[in-house]
């Protein structure tokens, strides 16, 4: 690793660690994710069995640890853009490659990080809520898929966010998009694809989430919507790589 990238990683890292809001979102993340595995077991805690083990690991859609994930990467480009810090940003690190390239790197491990503790916490809690009875359960398939696909939203709406804090100069812009296009835009688009072919919408990117919390729609195979989710996510921070790259800042 040359000392060029070693010093962009080390900058990000110090950036992040030393931002209120990423603390701010880390702390609501676990607080919702140990939250609602409580109530859910206080809801639905009879009889423990695999679905009770199921909602404790991703309680259901919108799920409020993703939306957090996605926020918290649509303000890691977004916190420079509103506040005027990336001309300076770029004066100690000229190059915008590496620069952006470390920059995906240490949110893309912290996002990961977030959403394995949150998810930690979560069962932790279902565990000690039902006496141990979650225990059990914990080798399910269907469980185990819920997991994953925790893991797998978690990163992809990050990567999400964080792809919209480059693409749009505007914080408020790119939140409103950030916001709008899944709930909004997304369904429209699906409710015109599904005119023309009857299981169409469930190939949009977040339309494809289903199958990896073992919702039998008719959409695509688990292992190709995580390619499909995740590709679409990727595709987009290499768009905003290349923009970022020509654009006057």
């Amino acid at each position: 690793m040359s000392e060029q990238i070693r010093r962009a990683l080390a900058m990000e890292w110090f950036r992040l660690r030393t931002l209120r809001s990423t603390w701010l979102i880390t702390g609501l993340g676990l607080v919702s994710s140990v939250g609602l595995a409580l109530a859910v077991v206080m809801v639905d805690g009879e009889p423990a069995d695999a679905d009770l083990a199921r909602a404790v690991l991703n309680p259901g859609q919108p799920a409020p640890l993703a939306i957090l994930l996605g926020t918290l990467g649509v303000l890691a480009w977004g916190h420079d853009h509103r506040y005027g810090t990336i001309r300076p940003l770029l004066t100690v690190l000229p190059d915008r490659r590496v620069l952006a390239v470390a920059r995906t790197v240490v949110m893309t491990a912290y996002l990961f990080t977030v959403v394995v503790l949150c998810e930690a916490a979560a069962w932790l809690t279902g565990l000690l809520a039902t006496g141990g009875d979650l225990a059990e359960f914990a080798s399910d398939s269907l469980v185990q898929r819920n997991g994953l696909g925790m893991v797998v939203l978690g990163l992809g709406i990050g990567w999400f966010g964080l792809a919209l804090g480059a693409l749009l100069p505007s914080l408020p812009a790119a939140i409103a998009t950030y916001v709008i296009y899944p709930a909004v835009v997304e369904p429209m688009v699906g409710m015109l694809l599904s005119e023309i072919r009857e299981d169409a919408n469930l190939w949009l990117p977040f339309a494809s989430f289903g199958p990896l919390v073992g919702v039998d729609d008719g959409g695509p195979a688990p292992a190709v919507a995580v390619v499909l989710f995740l590709g679409v996510m990727v595709a987009l921070n290499l768009i905003a790589l290349t923009r970022f790259r020509s654009r006057d800042v």
